[in-house]
Formats: C-alpha cells, structure tokens, sequence
C-alpha cells in the first residue's frame, strides 16, 4: 500500500485538505530554509495532508524524545490537536568534512519523509508492529526525495 497516495484530493472532494506548515528555529540556514521551503510545496501539490500537520525545524542536532533517547526527527499525535513533527536541522560542522552541504540536506529531507510516513500510519490508524512502521518509513524516505529531485528537474 502506497500511504503517500491514499488520500488524493480531487476537485468536488468533500475531503478536507488540512495541510502542513513549517516553523524556523532561530538560527537554521537560509540555505537550509530555502530548501525546506521548496520541498514543502512540492509536497502541497503532490499530496493531501487529511489533519493538519506543524513540522518544527530546529537549531540542534538531534531532538529528544520522552524516553530521552536523542534522535534525528520525531512524530507525535495528541487527540484532539494538531500532530507535529520535529527535525534536528543544525549541519555538524564534523558532517561538512565527509558530506558535502546537500548531502546533509537530503538527510534532512529524508528524516522529515521518514516521519511523515509516521504520520500517514497515524492517519490511516494502521494497526502493524513497530518493526514493520520503521521499515515502510525507511522504505519511502528516500523514494519521496529522489521522486522531488526528478520532478524538480
């Protein structure tokens, strides 16, 4: 099953597209924004977002979760708000002497792609193990950012 094409709005839909809108930590790159900035509305015209969603970028290197573990983007859904994602979108300096600026970029791009298939599971409410939710994110995290560079041209 293709989550990112469940939900297609089609013209006379009664279906609501909620949407997704991006918050900038003080700090992140204007690079970085920009990028951001493209990618989300190319994800606005490709595909619906049934309940609103905010994504956080923020100025730090990994985000923490309630467990405290410390980690490179996070979901989370409360019933009755809207859910938000979290991306760590602080470029290690130590990362630019291996990886070059779009190489990290894309990683970020593609942690955001991982945890908006986390959202697409919560949407649907898609009853499967943690094991098989990691693996379909990790399964279209790089085929949305790929899809995104093709159509970008």
């Amino acid at each position: 099953m293709n989550l990112w094409q469940k939900f297609e709005i089609k013209r006379g839909s009664t279906m609501e597209n909620g949407g997704i809108s991006f918050h900038y930590e003080a700090g992140i790159s204007a690079e970085l924004k920009k990028k951001y900035e493209q990618f989300g509305r190319w994800l606005r015209k490709n595909y619906a977002f049934p309940v609103h969603i905010h994504v956080y970028l923020l100025n730090c290197q990994r985000v923490k979760l309630r467990n405290g573990k410390m980690v490179y983007g996070s979901f989370r859904w409360f019933p009755k708000r809207s859910p938000y994602i979290r991306i760590p979108s602080a470029i290690e300096e130590d990362l630019l002497e291996e990886y070059t600026p779009e190489e990290i970029c894309d990683s970020m791009l593609s942690s955001l792609v991982h945890e908006l298939t986390h959202y697409y599971q919560w949407v649907l409410d898609l009853e499967q193990s943690e094991a098989v939710s990691e693996r379909q994110a990790n399964y279209f995290r790089y085929r949305i950012v790929d899809k995104f560079y093709q159509e970008q041209g």
